[in-house]
């Protein structure tokens, strides 16, 4: 009676994930900006001090002070969750706005999809149910506010999208440096660089249960950044922390976030359309 691929436990919070969309769209759909924008940023604010009141609870209780790295910048999501909040504290709409918006959908939706902490586990302990809480709000946040008029994702913001991710992934290959050096991580620097080791975010590299996607990055990553040319890692072959992204994250993530925002363009661009026809 665990969650696992494809089983009941699974599809049921997925439904959970779709129902908690869907109500909260069409509690707000008819509600002022101002209502919106209490609710959402109410929502992102207690799935951020989520990150914090885990640690509680069991498993995290049981290993303290090692487990205070979990409510660190460890992952993607984990720097989404603290992030996030802030970013809508800011009424007019700005390029955090958009990346966020793309972030939060991609991030919080791979994570239902692919539920890595939820999986072997009881469905119905706090942390699983905190798990699901906290990644569809990363994405359900984000795309109420657009479906609501609150922020909406702008096209030629493309550009902001691979810049940004990299910065993300900067901080958390900087929190795990941090974790290193402050003992909460038993491991080394040079234990960082070994792309199996934690690399949760593949700051380091494609860990090797990701083999079949190297054959679609490899080819954009240069030599020199696959290569130990300084021998931090004892001359064995390894990936550059975040910077064997850079080019992989231009071809791939632009794309990506031009498909989850076209929807809006569009829809704006009738709208235009209809008000000058009946102009």
């Amino acid at each position: 009676m665990v969650v696992r691929l494809g089983n009941g436990f699974y599809f049921m919070y997925i439904a959970f994930a779709a129902a908690y969309l869907t109500i909260l769209c069409l509690c707000l759909r008819k509600k002022s900006v101002k209502t919106v924008r209490v609710v959402l940023l109410t929502t992102a604010f207690l799935n951020f001090g989520l990150h914090f009141l885990k640690l509680a609870f069991p498993p995290y209780i049981n290993g303290l002070p090692s487990s205070l790295q979990h409510s660190t910048l460890e992952n993607i999501c984990a720097v989404t969750t603290l992030f996030l909040p802030f970013v809508f504290l800011f009424e007019k709409q700005n390029f955090l706005h958009d990346y966020f918006y793309f972030i939060g959908l991609i991030g919080g939706l791979a994570a239902i999809i692919y539920p890595t902490e939820a999986l072997g586990e009881f469905p119905f302990t706090f942390d699983v149910i905190r798990f699901y809480f906290c990644h569809s709000t990363l994405f359900v946040v984000p795309l109420v506010a657009a479906l609501c008029g609150l922020y909406k994702p702008r096209l030629k913001m493309f550009w902001v999208i691979p810049l940004m991710f990299l910065v993300q992934e900067a901080l958390v290959a900087i929190n795990e440096v941090c974790l290193v050096k402050g003992g909460l991580v038993n491991g080394s620097l040079t234990d960082l660089l070994n792309k199996e080791f934690r690399n949760h975010s593949f700051v380091f590299g494609l860990k090797s249960d990701f083999k079949a996607f190297i054959p679609l990055v490899d080819p954009f990553i240069p030599g020199f950044l696959k290569t130990d040319a300084f021998g931090i890692n004892g001359g064995t072959p390894f990936y550059f922390p975040v910077l064997w992204m850079t080019i992989p994250c231009f071809v791939y993530l632009i794309p990506v976030y031009i498909v989850v925002s076209s929807p809006f363009a569009i829809t704006d661009l009738i709208k235009k359309r209809r008000l000058r026809k009946n102009k």
